[in-house]
C-alpha cells in the first residue's frame, strides 16, 4: 500500500523547489520533510531530487511528478472538504493572536475539545493574504482591496474599524498640551506599528508633508507600549485594539490632536467551501470578542 503522505510531501517540495517553503506550507519541520523525501527515495530505490541545485527534480523525479501531481492535489483537496480531523488553519498577525485572539481560541477549545487550530503568523504569508489565501481556512486581518482576493473562494465578515491614537510618556512635554499639531512632534522619535496599514501610511505622510525630519521607527505594539512608558522623548501611534489595557489603565497619555489618523477595517476571511461546524463555532466566538 503506497504511503500517500510521502507522495503529498514529494509533490509540495517539487512545486516549491525549496525545503523551507515546503515545510511551511505543510506545517511540518524541515528535518521531517527531508526525512520523508529520503524514505520515498528508498522505497522507490531511486533519486528524485538533484540536491546540488537546490531541490531540482531529476529526470526520474520529473516523470513521477508528472504522473501523480494532479491526482495527489485532488486527493488533498478532497481531504480538506471531507476530513474529520477538525483541524482549522488560522492566519493572523502575531500581536492580534497574543493580545486579542488568544481568549477566543481558549473559549473555542473549551467548546470543541476534539478540534485543533493551527496558527500561522508568518508576515510573508499573512501580509500577502490575497496571494497566499489558499494556505488558510480562516484569516483575521485588515480588509483587502476588493479586487485583490478571490471572492469565489472566500467570504468576508467585517469586525469593524480599528482606531489609532497618538500616545506619549506621562512626563512628556506633550502630555499637558491641550491640542497637538504635527509641528509639535518636531525632534521626537516616532514609533508606528509594523505592517502596511493605511493608518500607518497616512500618519507617515502627514509627518513628511510637514517637513519634519523625525526619526520614524516601525515596531510591534507591545514593545511600543514599553518604550513609551520609559522614555519621554518619543511618541507612538497606538492601535487602540492592541493597547486597550494600557490606555484604560492610563499607563501613558493619549494626546488630543488637531488631526485624525484614518481607521483600519479588520475582518474575517473564511473559505466558502467549508461546512465545518468547528469553523462556524470559531467565527461566532471571534465575532463575540470584537463585539465587546
Amino acid at each position: 500500500m503506497p504511503n500517500l503522505e510521502l507522495y503529498r510531501i514529494f509533490v509540495e517540495v517539487a512545486k516549491q523547489k525549496n525545503i523551507t517553503k515546503a515545510s511551511q506550507n505543510l506545517h511540518i519541520s524541515q528535518p521531517a520533510v527531508t526525512r520523508h523525501i529520503k524514505n520515498l527515495e528508498n522505497e522507490l530505490n531511486t533519486v528524485l531530487f538533484n540536491r546540488t541545485k537546490g531541490m531540482e527534480l531529476t529526470k526520474t523525479g520529473e516523470k513521477l511528478y508528472n504522473e501523480i501531481s494532479t491526482a495527489v492535489e485532488k486527493i488533498v483537496e478532497a481531504d480538506k472538504k471531507f476530513s474529520s480531523s477538525n483541524e482549522i488553519i488560522l492566519g493572523t498577525y502575531s500581536t492580534m493572536l497574543s493580545r486579542v485572539l488568544s481568549s477566543a481560541i481558549a473559549e473555542f477549545y473549551a467548546e470543541n475539545k476534539d478540534a485543533k487550530i493551527v496558527t500561522i503568523t508568518d508576515n510573508s504569508k499573512v501580509l500577502n493574504f490575497p496571494q497566499n489565501c489558499d494556505d488558510f481556512d480562516i484569516a483575521v486581518i485588515k480588509k483587502c482591496d476588493d479586487g485583490d482576493f478571490n471572492s469565489n473562494k472566500y467570504n468576508f465578515i467585517s469586525l469593524g474599524f480599528i482606531e489609532y491614537v497618538l500616545v506619549a510618556n506621562n512626563k512628556s512635554d506633550l502630555a499637558n498640551k491641550k491640542k497637538i499639531r504635527i509641528s509639535d512632534l518636531q525632534n521626537k522619535i516616532i514609533y508606528i506599528p509594523r505592517g502596511d496599514s493605511n493608518s500607518a501610511k497616512s500618519f507617515k505622510e502627514m509627518i513628511k508633508k510637514n517637513g519634519d525630519k523625525n526619526e520614524i521607527k516601525r515596531i510591534d505594539s507591545a514593545t511600543m507600549a514599553q518604550i513609551i512608558q520609559e522614555y519621554d522623548n518619543c511618541v507612538g501611534e497606538a492601535n487602540c485594539l492592541y493597547l486597550k489595557k494600557e490606555i484604560d489603565e492610563k499607563l501613558f497619555t493619549v494626546l488630543d490632536t488637531d488631526f485624525e489618523i484614518p481607521k483600519t477595517e479588520i475582518g474575517i476571511y473564511y473559505r466558502k467551501d467549508s461546512s465545518s461546524k468547528e469553523l462556524r463555532s470559531l467565527i461566532k466566538i471571534i465575532k463575540k470578542i470584537f463585539d465587546k
